[in-house]
């Protein structure tokens, strides 16, 4: 049974539990006032509601209410509409690789980093609480239930520490509740390596997978829960980030072999449609954040939705940058030889992913034409807050006009899709372009509705054309899933990709034609060595002596270098 049902009911735990759990989450300090834990954990009902707080905590980028920047819009597949607000994406664009970014400012509060600002260490004392907790009072828990609900404790933790890991480097591994009062300078933590903490992390995952279950999609009885899959597939995508890639290969092969080809998990036949709320948790997810349906507080269709009949604030604005790489209909890519592609038509005959995901010039969406072309209502204009001449179409529900906060969609970490596709790029990476490598890929095609790789190129595709398809159909299949920032990094390709211009599409009259010009620039950014990792926060630094007394290749007084 689906867990959401009850994410209404934690609130009362939640102000009296969990609310006050502490003032310094990288302290953690312990919570003041709490309800008994006799109570909360004198049975499972009591404990899940406390359980349920922490996946609820889980990092929504399109579900928290003023979440208008999202993790896409830092790369260049996106932009963010809001001129007003100075759009993160902007701040990032003038400042961040240029040298101005004081970590004594950088802080919590930037809304598109939510494993900052909504304090990703106090939901892994949460997390620790819960094992503990449990653990004191384990005679009220059949043991199934326990060993099930400890392993998901488990991977949420490694989730949240993932996100620290990925953007900060090493980071201080606190695995048991920390009681100031009583442990006085003990609380304090110096951080782990980088590789300490990938090693952290591999090995929870490992330890916990087989006690998750092996269905949490629509209609099982873990329904929404983290499970094996889950587990699988963040262990998976941890080593591929280090770029381990044979671990990473096998790990993808287990989940694929294991719990792959529908059971339970599988391509979803709609492209689109599986990320509207009538399908979540489809076959194709393996972990999602969970929307409670009936209170459909989701935000996505408002923030990212089109302007127009739709009204949506249209804060993912898709650049021309990504537009290039969509294939065309015959699986070739527009600037391969044959390929079709006509400069005077350049939304003509594009791959179905194509027009599952952008809303371009021409295009009926909602009931509405939407005119980009000069002098029209949706022509680019910054100051009009269309930055691009797109909008995004990718999730939003056509049938939400004039109700977008009714939005139910569940926000998906983890699809069947980027299983396949991880799988085949850790594979290439490691010297394996075997058939099944060459198959997931085409799984992948052909759902989106393209040619598998032979059939478009008639030949076999060596190691380095491999790389480059791969790379290509996550940038596409992934669109707006904020994955292409960490991909560009984990890439260590983002001091190229991110230092060239942003653009967008003008169409204008020229000799009585109309002309796209593809190269009109949006903006421009700056990124440098040093932006590979982000920089911690100077005032977490100077509260933990340990930490600020850091020095070595890593660090600089506790600091990432080059801050």
């Amino acid at each position: 049974m689906i867990m959401t049902h009850q994410i209404k009911c934690f609130n009362l735990f939640l102000l009296l539990f969990v609310l006050s759990s502490c003032s310094n989450d990288f302290l953690e300090v312990t919570p003041r006032d709490q309800l008994s834990s006799e109570t909360v954990f004198s049975d499972p009902s009591g404990a899940d509601l406390f359980l349920n707080a922490i996946y609820g905590s889980l990092p929504d980028e399109e579900g928290k209410s003023y979440n208008y920047d999202a993790f896409e819009n830092w790369s260049d597949n996106a932009v963010c509409s809001f001129h007003w607000s100075m759009s993160w994406t902007q701040s990032v664009a003038r400042s961040y690789g240029a040298g101005s970014l004081n970590p004594g400012l950088y802080n919590h509060d930037y809304p598109a980093i939510p494993f900052m600002y909504n304090h990703t260490y106090g939901r892994i004392r949460k997390c620790n609480l819960f094992l503990k907790l449990v653990e004191e009072h384990a005679g009220n828990f059949p043991e199934e239930w326990r060993k099930q609900r400890e392993a998901e404790v488990r991977f949420l933790r490694a989730y949240f520490y993932h996100q620290l890991w990925m953007a900060y480097g090493g980071v201080p591994l606190v695995t048991n509740v920390l009681h100031q009062a009583s442990q006085g300078d003990e609380i304090f933590k110096p951080r782990s390596t980088s590789e300490e903490t990938y090693h952290f992390l591999v090995s929870e995952l490992a330890a916990i997978a087989n006690d998750l279950p092996a269905n949490n999609t629509a209609g099982s009885a873990n329904e929404g829960r983290a499970g094996k899959g889950a587990a699988l597939f963040l262990k998976g995508w941890i080593e591929l980030f280090a770029g381990n890639h044979t671990e990473s290969a096998a790990t993808y092969k287990q989940l694929i072999d294991e719990l792959g080809n529908g059971n339970p998990y599988g391509l979803f036949p709609d492209f689109h449609d599986q990320f509207l709320e009538g399908n979540n948790n489809n076959r194709e997810t393996i972990f999602a954040y969970q929307h409670e349906p009936s209170t459909r507080t989701g935000y996505r269709n408002n923030y990212y939705g089109p302007k127009g009949n739709f009204n949506g604030w249209a804060s993912m604005q898709p650049t021309q940058n990504l537009v290039d790489d969509y294939a065309m209909a015959n699986g070739l890519r527009p600037t391969d030889a044959g390929a079709g592609y006509d400069e005077s038509a350049p939304y003509e005959n594009r791959e179905p992913r194509f027009y599952q995901s952008i809303i371009f010039d021409g295009v009926e969406f909602a009931g509405q034409v939407y005119r980009m072309k000069e002098g029209q209502q949706f022509a680019r204009n910054p100051a009009a807050e269309n930055n691009t001449g797109y909008f995004r179409r990718k999730g939003i529900d056509a049938s939400l006009v004039g109700n977008l906060h009714k939005d139910g969609a569940n926000y998906i970490y983890f699809r069947y899709a980027e299983a396949l596709l991880n799988y085949a790029e850790a594979s290439i990476e490691a010297g394996d372009i075997s058939q099944s490598v060459i198959d997931a890929i085409d799984q992948v095609r052909l759902r989106g509705g393209i040619p598998s790789l032979q059939d478009t190129y008639g030949r076999a595709l060596n190691r380095e054309e491999l790389r480059e398809m791969v790379r290509r159909e996550r940038r596409v299949e992934l669109a707006f899933e904020n994955k292409r920032w960490w991909d560009l990094i984990r890439w260590r390709t983002a001091e190229v990709v991110l230092n060239q211009p942003i653009y967008g599409v003008d169409i204008r009259q020229q000799d009585g034609q109309w002309v796209y010009d593809t190269r009109a620039v949006v903006h421009t950014q700056e990124f440098s060595e040093r932006n590979y990792l982000f920089p911690i926060f100077q005032g977490w630094i100077d509260s933990n002596p340990k930490m600020k007394a850091q020095n070595g290749p890593e660090w600089v007084n506790g600091q990432n270098p080059g801050y």
